[in-house]
């Protein structure tokens, strides 16, 4: 009979030391975790009631009011109405309204390739688009319009062609005082060297 329970003692030892093995390992993991793991809100709240406030110091003269060179507050206030515009017709982009009496709006075609300006007239239409509506609501502060086209093509922007055109066409277009075929012919492309 001592045969037979030798093999078994050699078992539970085997299965015994398995399980101290795998119950190390958990350990182990679990202190990685706590150790690891980060702070909770309350932790994190703690810690900045813990903080010194900092103690305000007066000066004499006023701090001014950043702002971006050679920008005024009124041409933000149009550039921010030219994003919402942008929004509003989905599309990818920027505007800059410049002192010089320019309106840039960078596109990204995220939707179809363009190549040339029969590719991208669709979009290129859009962003004059929003260069009128936000030339409605108060903005006339340009007179020309310039759309920077740029072609996403896998993860990287490749500009392909800048389109100008004058405000004037384009609030005559609008008007019907000049045909489609006529502003695309007063439009300038340029090609990106």
């Amino acid at each position: 009979m001592e045969t037979s329970s030798s093999p078994k003692r050699t078992f539970r030892t085997v299965v015994g030391i398995l399980l101290l093995v795998i119950a190390g390992i958990l350990g182990f993991i679990g202190i990685v975790l706590a150790v690891n793991r980060p702070p909770s809100g309350k932790a994190i709240a703690a810690t900045l009631t813990a903080l010194p406030s900092p103690t305000p110091t007066f000066t004499s003269t006023p701090t001014p009011v950043p702002t971006l060179a050679g920008v005024s507050d009124a041409l933000l206030v149009c550039q921010r109405e030219a994003g919402r515009a942008m929004d509003a017709r989905n599309m990818v982009g920027a505007v800059n309204i410049s002192e010089d009496h320019l309106f840039l709006m960078k596109w990204v075609s995220l939707d179809w390739q363009v190549d040339a300006l029969d590719d991208a007239l669709a979009g290129v239409i859009m962003g004059f688009d929003v260069a009128l509506e936000v030339w409605k609501k108060g903005c006339a502060v340009y007179d020309r319009v310039q759309i920077e086209v740029y072609d996403r093509r896998g993860e990287r922007q490749a500009h392909q062609f800048s389109v100008h055109a004058q405000m004037d066409d384009l609030l005559n277009w609008r008007a019907g005082e000049l045909n489609d075929t006529d502003l695309i012919a007063r439009l300038k492309v340029a090609q990106v060297e």
